[in-house]
């Protein structure tokens, strides 16, 4: 519903103030989001009733159950919980909200049903209880309208001893509360005798006496609507008049009824704060109230006025077309009604024959009384199921969401372009689907335009503007069910009716096998059990004797197991089936109704070869007293329990050959009780609940079933009311009961018991913790618990997600850009232990520390031993490594020493050189000194303080000492010794030589200042004389020095 605020309204003619003490709001109701999910259907499972938009990305529903769901993000994901809350009698209670105003982004209220308001201050993610003046008497809050934070309205039933509804608001977000005065006489209706002289009718003033508020709504700050019905939904008093004698028509002294003739349907119109009667009449509505052609008799119900079916209905769905006109739609009946309210809307009153105000235009009516005419008259009757809100779009197009019928089930909404004068059935749900016939009355507009529905079962689905509807909404489930068991932690059965449906994913995702044949012979399963640890073995016990196996209820989908019959007694009722190992089965039942009642006796069928054959024990009471077995355990193959009524439990200590009655647990004490389930936790540990009206007992034993402990506990304080249905213990302190309308948690061994409460309505018929068996220490907070219920397809999970969840931190040791030396240490909780690790896709290991790890982006992955996974993306961080130079390649000659000059960025922790036995000084530092008797590569490796080390080489190339001149040559072309030669090895520790040779008188006979061994002993061209002569060589080396040689040199031919 589209509900706008409107700032700050005037002052109220106020007749009761109530105050009531914050400190009883905040700490006395409970709303959690973490303990319960849907694990079918999804998103949730709760019918909403109502839900409210503050933007295109805030929303809030609401609806049974104490469900309360929010959106952040337009609807696209949904966070939910239920809220209960301590009544005025102390007890925790949860209530059905009807109705959620939205009127800020963080300010909400929902109101419902047992006096109950909640208000949240964070969009809807907490939720704390305001006290009302409705809360002391639990009585009903069916609407809520909020003009600004802190200043709204509330209505519902009556609550003073004037039997009247009131309209109660606040001006600070709940803390007190006052009340509008209530319109009275604002119109009268005509009952009691059309035609009788001796006994005259009566007018009879129309006020809200026994009525109930089911709409407020407003316009503007100051003009606003109130609706409801003609009495209280449980019924209004009777009006009696005087009973006359059909003969005489005179008064015999005695009463009769009026027939609900005074009845009018709740209108009233707020105006500056006060409140003005328009309730609907049959006269306000044109009709006298005679139904029958004259002549009219004197007595009996057709001599009375009759009220017409619009005037008796209750009018929730409300929609203000303007500030003086209102579309009202009955919620059954199919009564659509608009209502004029301007300053010159009269209507003459045919009791009184006096105009009054407001005009009313009938535009949908069924069953109209004699003489009233059908509307409309051609058309035909337009039908509308519990509708709960009208909403109007930018267009002016009227959208009425609306139930879908129990029989020939179909998804509708109506539709209308002009008003509410003619309609158009449409759909809000996708075709094709599971649910495609679910109905709802909870519709909202979004400011972008975007649809959004809800209703039954929790289905959800949206629209843009002239689009398709479409739905995330999943159930892939419909049945409902008996029994739910784990194989191991993904793969689950859940059995009932002809039903069955199974998980291999841990309760992600259902599918179901549904049993035709079971459903049309009206075949229940009761129980189903898997094969110790075998996901493709398991049994099923039925209603009419049969026991079914199945070698491949692990098939993948689409595929449907194969589920045969093993063993079949049209005599017997199957209850429970037990199974240890991959063949030891036991099935406990009793006779059916097609064994005499002297002849009934309860039995145990025991197989240990798988199903293919079976023994039968009979050893029990005979008779029509004989007790029907209901629970079987085996915890081993040898030990094995079996409880159901008369207060008595059997035990077998060989498998179940033979079996011995235990000490009762209340000898003498009656009512007797019914043992609803069992639950062994181990061969001496066992624990037993049941019900014996007004008798709710809890039993445990720890020594075999030779003494047994009443734990009950203060379960019956807490929890007065509803049947004990299913038990299952983690070990002696930690365990849960499902009940009917309640789930109870112990911590202490049942010394004291809390109730933790689903947003589902299911009677919690079997639990099953997912794995069934956990390593020694694990904690009970940490283990997934499931439960399932006859009243639903509901399939819940318990536990808080905080804990049932494998969360990690990790420990990163950072890796420097040029090495892998990351390490990341994960420390894993929740979940079951012990973990598995796994890194980007390789090989789970049990080590939770990966090294030697390059630096960037990883993908952990952390399994626990429950199938829970988690994926995380984690980055080793880079150290950046220093950047370092070991300067210039260096070239010396043979035995000469370099000055090596290194650098790096950052800080330094460490400088090494290498090979450092050449190193002569300087081997630390960035300038060291070196003297290589060869060419050598000299490493320089810089540690920075972060530990990151790079290295960079230098050469350095050693020329083999070249200067060697020689001392005589014979350049006679015989190609030996032709040319002088200074240098050696090549020459290559020289850049240039430069050359002068003199004769013995000092002259020059040869100079070359870039010589080449090439001289042939010759000046100017000519050869000179053989003798001795004197030369000066000065080289230039590769490494730059100069160095030059004296001598002389004998030229021979």
């Amino acid at each position: 519903m589209k509900k706008h605020c409107f700032g700050k309204l005037s002052k109220f003619l106020l007749v009761i103030l109530i105050s009531f003490s914050s400190l009883l709001a905040a700490s006395q109701s409970f709303y959690n989001t973490t303990n319960w999910r849907f694990s079918n259907p999804q998103k949730f499972g709760f019918n909403v009733i109502d839900l409210d938009f503050f933007d295109n990305n805030n929303g809030i529903a609401v609806g049974a159950s104490g469900g309360i769901a929010y959106t952040k993000n337009g609807g696209t994901t949904w966070s939910y919980g239920n809220f209960s809350f301590m009544n005025a009698v102390g007890l925790q209670t949860s209530t059905s909200f009807q109705d959620v105003h939205f009127v800020s982004s963080s300010i909400a209220y929902a109101v419902g049903s047992g006096g109950c308001m909640a208000k949240t201050t964070d969009g809807g993610a907490t939720w704390s209880r305001v006290i009302t003046p409705l809360f002391a008497n639990a009585k009903n809050i069916n609407t809520a309208w909020f003009v600004n934070d802190n200043k709204g309205y509330i209505g519902g039933e009556w609550n003073t001893l004037d039997s009247i509804p009131k309209v109660y608001f606040t001006n600070d977000g709940g803390a007190t509360w006052d009340s509008l005065v209530s319109p009275s006489g604002g119109t009268i209706t005509r009952i009691g005798y059309i035609n009788n002289p001796n006994v005259a009718p009566q007018l009879y003033t129309v006020t809200g006496k026994g009525k109930e508020i089911q709409r407020i709504m407003f316009f503007d700050d100051n003009t606003g609507y109130i609706t409801g019905n003609s009495q209280h939904s449980s019924g209004g008093p009777t009006i009696q008049i005087p009973a006359v004698n059909a003969a005489t028509c005179l008064p015999t002294g005695g009463q009769t009824s009026a027939l609900g003739a005074q009845h009018a349907s709740m209108v009233w119109k707020f105006s500056n704060g006060t409140l003005t009667d328009y309730s609907i009449t049959k006269e306000r509505l044109g009709f006298s109230g005679n139904t029958v052609t004259p002549p009219v008799p004197c007595s009996g119900s057709a001599g009375l006025y009759r009220t017409v079916t619009a005037a008796t209905q209750s009018y929730r769905a409300m929609l203000i077309l303007d500030q003086t006109t209102i579309l009202l739609i009955s919620n059954t009946n199919n009564t659509a009604i608009r209502i004029y309210t301007g300053a010159n809307d009269v209507t003459l009153n045919m009791a009184n024959g006096l105009n009054e105000r407001g005009r009313y235009q009938l535009v949908n009516l069924t069953n109209p009384p004699t003489g009233f005419p059908t509307i409309p008259a051609v058309n035909p009757i337009f039908t509308f199921l519990n509708p709960s809100n009208i909403i109007r779009a930018a267009n002016g197009k009227i959208f009425v969401p609306v139930l879908s019928p129990a029989l020939n089930p179909v998804n509708r909404m109506m539709t209308s372009v002009d008003n509410g004068t003619t309609w158009v059935e449409e759909r809000w749900l996708p075709t094709g689907r599971n649910y495609s016939a679910f109905g709802g009355q909870a519709m909202d507009i979004l400011p972008s335009g975007k649809f959004v529905a809800a209703g039954q079962n929790g289905v959800v689905a949206d629209s843009i503007p002239g689009g398709v509807w479409s739905s995330t909404y999943v159930q892939g489930t419909t049945g409902a069910f008996n029994k739910i068991d784990f194989a191991d932690c993904n793969n689950a059965i859940a059995a009932g009716g002809g039903t069955i449906a199974r998980t291999n994913d841990g309760g992600k995702t259902w599918d179901q096998i549904v049993r035709q044949d079971f459903i049309n012979l009206n075949i229940s399963i009761n129980s189903a059990a898997y094969a110790t640890n075998n996901p493709a073995k398991a049994y099923f016990a039925t209603s009419v004797g049969n026991i079914y196996r199945t070698t491949d209820m692990n098939v993948a989908q689409p595929a449907l197991p194969t589920i045969d019959p093993v063993f079949s007694n049209g005599n017997e009722q199957m209850f429970d089936v037990a199974a240890i190992g991959n063949d030891s089965v036991w099935v406990c039942g009793y006779s059916g109704f097609s064994v005499p009642a002297a002849n009934r006796s309860p039995k145990i069928f025991r197989s240990t070869n798988g199903g293919t054959t079976w023994t039968t024990f009979n050893g029990f009471h005979t008779g029509t007293n004989f007790q029907n077995f209901r629970h079987i355990e085996f915890p081993t193959r040898l030990v094995g329990y079996v409880c159901g009524t008369r207060d008595t439990i059997w035990k077998t200590s060989d498998g179940g050959a033979t079996w011995s009655k235990l000490p009762l647990p209340t000898p003498g004490v009656t009512p007797q009780i019914t043992y609803n389930d069992m639950f062994a936790l181990n061969v001496n540990t066992v624990f037993l609940v049941g019900n014996g009206f007004p008798r709710k007992v809890v039993f445990r034993t720890t020594d075999g079933g030779n003494t047994w402990q009443d734990i009950t506990g203060n379960i019956l304080s807490i929890f007065p009311v509803g049947n004990f249905n299913s038990v299952v213990f983690h070990d002696l302190n930690n365990g849960y009961i499902g009940c009917a309308g309640g789930f109870l948690v112990t911590n202490n061994g049942g010394a004291t018991w809390r109730i933790d409460v689903p947003p589902s309505p299911t009677n919690h018929t079997s639990l099953s913790f997912a794995p069934k068996n956990v390593p020694a220490g694990t904690p009970a907070a940490n283990r997934r618990l499931f439960s399932v219920g006859v009243f639903s397809n509901h399939i819940l999970e318990y536990g808080d997600t905080t804990l049932l969840n494998v969360s990690t931190s990790e420990s990163i040791v950072s890796s420097c850009d040029n090495a892998t030396q990351g390490v990341i240490t994960i420390t894993a909780t929740g979940g079951i232990a012990p973990y598995t690790y796994s890194i980007n896709g390789g090989p789970f290991q049990s080590s939770n520390t990966f090294s030697n790890l390059a630096p960037g982006p990883k993908t952990i992955s952390i399994k626990d031993a429950a199938c829970g996974i988690v994926t995380k993306a984690v980055t080793v961080p880079v150290k950046p490594s220093p950047a370092v130079n070991a300067g210039q390649d260096q070239t010396i000659v043979e035995g000469d020493n370099v000055n090596l000059s290194g650098s790096s960025t950052g800080t330094p922790a460490t400088i090494a050189w290498t090979p450092v036995t050449t190193i002569t000084s300087g081997a630390t530092t960035f300038t060291p000194v070196a003297k290589p008797p060869v060419t050598a590569t000299y490493t320089m490796t810089v540690t920075d303080v972060n530990g990151c080390i790079s290295s960079d080489n230098v050469i350095v190339t050693v020329l083999p000492y070249c200067l060697k001149v020689m001392d005589a040559f014979t350049p006679n072309s015989d190609g030996m010794n032709d040319r002088w030669v200074v240098t050696n090895n090549g020459g290559l520790c020289v850049k240039q030589v430069y050359v002068t040779v003199f004769n013995r008188y000092g002259n020059i006979v040869y100079k070359n200042d870039n010589y080449a061994n090439n001289w042939e002993g010759t000046y100017n061209g000519k050869p000179v004389a053989d003798g001795t002569y004197y030369y000066v060589v000065n080289y230039l080396l590769m490494n730059g020095a100069y160095v030059t040689l004296k001598g002389d040199v004998t030229i021979l031919r």
